[in-house]
C-alpha cells in the first residue's frame, strides 16, 4: 500500500515528523501479542518529552494554519439509511455533543476549522478534539485515525513553549486531553499496534511526574496526581484491547496498592474480579471477591459466575429470577445469551426483540441480535435492515421527546 505523506507544516524546522506514514487499514485489526518494547512500533520518531523550561526568553508565535487545511479532514461515511435522523439544530455545536449528535457534531467542528477567520489555537485545539472525538465514538475510529496524523510528533519541541504555561506550570500549547486522544489514534493508524499507545502512555507518566514534583501550589498537584492514576487506567485499558488480560490484571493490581481512596480502591478490585473471570480465572475471581467483601445486588455476580463456568442452564434459572428487578435490562439481555447457548434460539429472538421495542438500543443488544438473525434465517439482511428502521423511529422519539438521541453505524447491526 502506498504510504499517504503528510503536508509540510511549522513541525518541520524544530523536530520534523516523519515525512510519510501507513495509511490505515479497513479491515478488522490482529490483536498483537504482549507488549515489549524493544519491539514495539512507532509511528513517529521518539522525541522524549520535554522538561519544563528554565528561562522564558521570548518564543514566536506559532503558525497553526497547517491545521485547517481542507484537505486535512475527509467526507464521513453515511450509515443505515432509515438512521438519517433529523437533527434539531445542525449549527450550534455544543448542543450537538448535549445531544449525542456526534456525526453532525464532527461535521460542525471541521466547517467551523476550515472557514471560520482567526481562531486562537484554544478554538482550534476544541474543534480538533471535538472532531476526533466524535468521530472515535460514533463508529468511525478508523478515519479518526487518519485525521490524528495531521497532528505530527506530539511529544515535538513545536508544541512546547518557552514563556507560556498554564495554570498547572504546563508548557505544551496542546491540550491535555487531545495529547492523550491523539497518542491512541495515532497507535491506530499504524495498524491497531496498542504497543505504541501503551508506550505513550508511560511517556505521559513520566512527564506527569516531574511535573508533580515541581509544582509547589495544592490544585496543580491534585491535578498531576489525577492525571497519573487515568493513565494508569488508560494503559490497562489498552492492554485489555491487545488481549494482554494478565498485563492489565497485574497493573490494576498495582494501582490498588497504591490507592489510599477507599471507594476507588473497591471499584478496582471489582475490575480485578471481573478480569480474572474473563480469563476464566475462576478461584482468582472468587478470592479477591471474597477477600475484599465485593458484593454485586440480587444475585448477578452468581450468574456471571455460572456462564464463566459453562453452566448454561443454570445461569438461564438464575437469570430468570432476577427479571423485573433493578437489573432487569441487564437481566434480560444475558438470558438471552444464555439462550443462544442452550439452542433455543426462538425465545432468545423474542427476548431480544421485545427490549428493542421497549426503547432499548445499545450496541451488545442490536449486535446480538443481529447475529441471531444470521443463525436463524437466510434473509438475514433483510431482518437486519427492518432491525435497524426500528431502531431509527425509537431515536426519532427519543429526539422529540428529550431532545437527544444516540448515533449508530452499521456496525451496530452487522450491515
Amino acid at each position: 500500500m502506498e504510504n499517504e505523506h503528510l503536508h509540510s507544516s511549522p513541525l518541520a524546522p524544530e523536530d520534523p515528523p516523519t515525512s510519510s506514514v501507513p495509511a490505515p487499514e479497513a479491515a478488522a485489526i490482529p490483536i498483537p501479542p504482549t507488549p515489549s518494547s524493544a519491539h514495539s512500533t512507532a509511528l513517529f520518531p521518539r522525541t522524549p518529552l520535554p522538561e519544563r523550561p528554565r528561562s522564558r526568553s521570548p518564543h514566536p508565535a506559532k503558525d497553526l494554519s497547517f491545521l485547517l487545511r481542507p484537505e486535512n479532514f475527509h467526507p464521513i461515511p453515511q450509515g443505515v439509511p432509515p438512521l438519517r435522523v433529523h437533527y434539531l439544530d445542525s449549527s450550534n455545536l455544543p448542543l450537538l455533543l448535549r445531544q449525542g449528535n456526534y456525526i453532525p457534531a464532527a461535521t460542525l467542528a471541521v466547517k467551523t476549522l476550515t472557514t471560520a477567520p482567526s481562531l486562537v489555537p484554544q478554538h482550534i485545539f476544541a474543534l480538533l478534539y471535538a472532531r476526533l472525538a466524535c468521530l472515535a465514538v460514533s463508529g468511525h475510529e478508523a478515519l479518526a485515525a487518519q485525521e490524528s496524523l495531521i497532528l505530527g510528533d506530539i511529544h515535538s519541541p513545536f508544541y512546547f513553549s518557552t514563556n507560556r504555561y498554564d495554570n498547572n506550570g504546563d508548557s505544551c500549547i496542546l491540550p491535555w486531553s487531545l495529547r492523550l486522544l491523539a497518542a491512541r489514534l495515532q497507535a491506530v493508524a499504524v495498524g491497531g499496534d496498542q504497543r505504541a499507545a501503551v508506550q505513550a502512555y508511560y511517556d505521559f507518566a513520566t512527564y506527569a511526574r516531574s511535573q508533580y514534583r515541581r509544582s509547589s501550589a495544592t490544585g496543580p498537584k491534585i491535578l498531576w496526581k489525577r492525571r497519573l492514576r487515568d493513565l494508569g487506567y488508560r494503559t490497562a485499558n489498552a492492554l485489555v484491547v491487545m488481549g494482554d488480560l494478565d498485563g492489565a490484571r497485574r497493573l490494576f493490581e498495582s494501582i490498588i496498592r497504591a490507592r489510599d481512596e477507599e471507594g476507588e480502591r473497591t471499584v478496582v478490585e471489582g475490575w480485578v474480579a471481573m478480569l480474572c473471570l474473563r480469563m476464566g480465572d475462576l478461584e482468582e475471581a472468587s478470592r479477591w471477591i471474597d477477600a475484599n467483601s465485593l458484593q454485586i445486588k440480587d444475585g448477578v455476580l452468581d450468574a456471571l459466575f455460572m456462564m464463566a463456568e459453562g453452566r448454561e442452564e443454570d445461569a438461564v434459572a438464575a437469570w430468570r429470577g432476577l427479571l423485573g428487578g433493578e437489573h432487569d435490562i441487564l437481566a434480560r439481555h444475558n438470558l438471552a445469551v444464555c439462550l443462544v447457548y442452550t439452542g433455543a434460539l426462538a425465545e432468545a429472538t423474542e427476548l431480544l426483540e421485545e427490549m428493542v421495542d421497549g426503547g432499548n438500543t445499545f450496541h451488545a443488544l442490536t449486535f446480538n441480535l443481529a447475529t441471531v438473525y444470521e443463525l436463524r434465517t437466510e434473509h438475514a439482511r433483510e431482518r437486519k435492515e427492518a432491525l435497524a428502521g426500528r431502531v431509527a423511529d425509537h431515536l426519532r422519539q427519543g429526539e422529540r421527546e428529550a431532545g437527544k438521541s444516540v448515533e449508530m453505524v452499521n456496525g451496530d447491526f452487522k450491515l
